[in-house]
């Protein structure tokens, strides 16, 4: 539903800003800081509004359906880069996802959770 290339753009920008080390190794993985980032897109039994993404990528942002950014990381233990990379990525709706594997939901080590009150994208 949102747009994930936008959101993980936004997060680079974001870090660059900052002086945080980025790369991108495709359009859907950001590293920063040595952490790699994706986005991943919430499943939602019976969406509601019918609007495509590529309509309104502000969609899928904020209470209706906020996908997790997921940073994968084989532990907690994170330099001070990396908590600069995670305050960063948490200043949107979504719920961040820190796993060992990062498409494995199994392998989570820890959920940030997000709030709607937050800001969406572009905002």
């Amino acid at each position: 539903m949102a747009n994930s290339v936008q959101i993980l753009d936004k997060i680079q920008r974001n870090c660059q800003q900052r002086g945080i080390a980025v790369s991108r190794t495709s359009a859907q993985i950001l590293v920063a800081a040595g952490l790699p980032i994706s986005y991943e897109a919430a499943i939602i039994a019976a969406p509601m509004g019918g609007i495509d993404p590529s309509v309104s990528p502000f969609l899928g942002i904020g209470v209706a359906n906020p996908g997790s950014i997921v940073v994968q990381k084989a532990n907690l233990s994170m330099s001070a880069d990396q908590l600069r990379v995670i305050r960063i990525a948490s200043g949107h709706a979504n719920d961040i996802s820190i796993r060992t594997d990062a498409a494995d939901v199994a392998t989570e080590l820890a959920k940030l959770e997000g709030h709607s009150d937050l800001n969406g994208m572009g905002q």
